[in-house]
């Protein structure tokens, strides 16, 4: 798992750096009339202090990409010593980066955004005026890769998804649903998105309509083949993995390669868990990693090859309103569009914050991301070097670790055993923790049905207490000290509860 992991995370901290340079260092080039987002006469582009701010720039950005390359990397190793402090340690350092590099892009734009106005660098036929290409707006809603293709795929998700929704058995994998929502969430999203391109990619760059009609739709064809790639491979890393889980299920169960449609929808036997079937996670993860690489690769050649076509262009318009990207976040009280394309980060998009909308769903995420991270944090830190405690009192036995404990009086434990390790069965996490040094928390069982976990995953033996709700396995690092809390349970147990 350490091993996955780490390959995992370098990776996507260098995939994140090559979109981040691209994305930003796209405004150190003098495009579309601008540097850094903000708009200058062609004759002052080459201006010392214009060309100082951008060499400004470049460096900041380089030297914030490098530092994040070298501390994003350090941080990967660490999950070889602790996975919990290196997830902690990671989105921590992720969000800083995200803080960072969006602080310094704005800081540039802003300086260049002021000597514009300190010089008085204003074309007053582009002040304010917004361009309307009737031949190009009578094409919205047109493009030549359809957004229906997300519905069959959404499709095939719900099916896969209905056997782990309807299945009979008492065992369903929680992590299964979850990822599978996921993924349809995911589809569907892209089909939003991808509606949206097709009606609002209608911008004028030029008096030449055929041109504004050919950047546009390639914008379009782009951009929608980008969703289509992520709606399609995430839907591919979901059925395989639900495939496999299902075929890891019935097979287990029935000890047979003939697997019917009953068996699938009445769910003969358990669910294998997502988290015990690493080889069927770690190429969900991966396949998850190209739909990443498929979305930011057309992405990034619209980009490229809208450069191409406007590097062409004899009679370009611009539009000067930079009064309202001023701070670097769009704020256009006369815009009702809660959504633009923001003009500091190439092919991306950005919200009007003068608008309500943006307002709320700016206010709602950070709230989000602030609980997640507290979650985080209050979850994740107890379990880590965590340890097995346990109370024994007259009437009742007190077991505890991490966040989680559990209060067992001895008149309702109806057996104790000593085993030798933990039953060959399918334990399903419910909530809790489990990885390749303990089970900690709420499972189910195919055989026993609800169970608590207090186990070390590599101590022996186990012991199994049944009570009339459910079934607790619990140990200690040291199989005398097991044994000691075994002997003390079953003497009590014995002695003053049994007739």
């Amino acid at each position: 798992m350490s091993i996955a992991l780490f390959i995992i995370f370098l990776f996507m901290n260098f995939f994140i750096l090559l979109i981040m340079k691209f994305v930003y260092t796209s405004n150190y080039s003098y495009t579309e009339g601008m540097l850094l987002g903000v708009h200058i006469p062609k004759e002052h582009s080459e201006d010392e202090t214009v060309l100082n701010i951008v060499a400004d720039a470049r460096r900041k950005m380089n030297r914030i990409i490098w530092i994040n390359l070298i501390l994003g990397t350090a941080l990967c190793f660490v999950v070889f010593w602790e996975i919990i402090i290196f997830v902690l340690a990671y989105t921590i350092w992720m969000i800083a980066f995200c803080f960072l590099i969006t602080y310094a892009n704005n800081s540039a734009h802003r300086k260049m955004y002021a000597l514009k106005m300190k010089n008085d660098w204003i074309i007053p036929a582009q002040k304010r005026k917004r361009y309307i290409d009737t031949n190009v707006s009578a094409l919205i809603g047109n493009s030549e890769i359809s957004f229906n293709y997300h519905g069959i795929i959404i499709l095939v998700e719900l099916i896969c998804l209905l056997p782990f929704a309807i299945g009979k058995s008492a065992v369903i994998s929680t992590t299964m649903i979850i990822i599978g929502l996921c993924s349809v969430l995911m589809s569907l999203t892209s089909m939003i998105f991808h509606i949206y391109v097709n009606r609002h990619e209608r911008t004028v760059y030029s008096s030449d309509t055929q041109l504004n009609q050919t950047v546009n739709r390639t914008m379009k064809i782009y951009k929608g083949l980008a969703m289509l790639i992520l709606s399609a491979t995430n839907a591919v890393a979901w059925v395989y993995i639900a495939i496999d889980t299902l075929i890891h299920c019935i097979s287990s169960a029935n000890k047979s390669r003939q697997i019917s449609l009953s068996d699938i929808l009445n769910f003969k036997g358990a669910l294998v868990d997502v988290s015990l079937c690493s080889s069927a996670l770690y190429v969900y993860i991966f396949i998850q990693t190209l739909a990443a690489i498929g979305l930011f690769t057309p992405l990034l050649m619209s980009q490229s090859r809208k450069r191409e076509l406007l590097a062409a262009d004899t009679q370009p318009l611009y539009v000067d309103d930079d009064e309202y990207w001023k701070t670097g976040y769009y704020y256009n009280p006369s815009d009702p569009h809660v959504l633009v394309q923001n003009r500091l980060q190439s092919g991306n998009y950005t919200f009007n914050y003068a608008t309500r909308g943006a307002k709320i769903f700016t206010g709602l995420t950070c709230i989000l991301i602030t609980a997640c991270i507290v979650w985080m944090i209050g979850v994740l830190v107890p379990f880590i070097n965590v340890h097995i405690d346990t109370q024994l009192d007259s009437d009742r036995l007190i077991i505890s670790a991490a966040i989680y404990s559990s209060e067992v009086y001895f008149d309702d434990i109806e057996d104790v055993q000593l085993l030798d390790e933990l039953p060959d069965d399918n334990f399903v996490r419910v909530n809790g923790g489990a990885t390749d040094e303990y089970l900690i928390g709420h499972f189910k069982s195919s055989t026993y049905g609800k169970c608590e976990m207090y186990v070390y995953a590599d101590s022996y033996p186990v012991i199994m207490i049944k009570t009339r709700d459910e079934v607790i396995f619990m140990n200690a690092k040291d199989s005398d000290d097991t044994c000691s809390v075994f002997r003390s349970i079953f003497h009590t147990f014995t002695y003053n509860y049994l007739p």
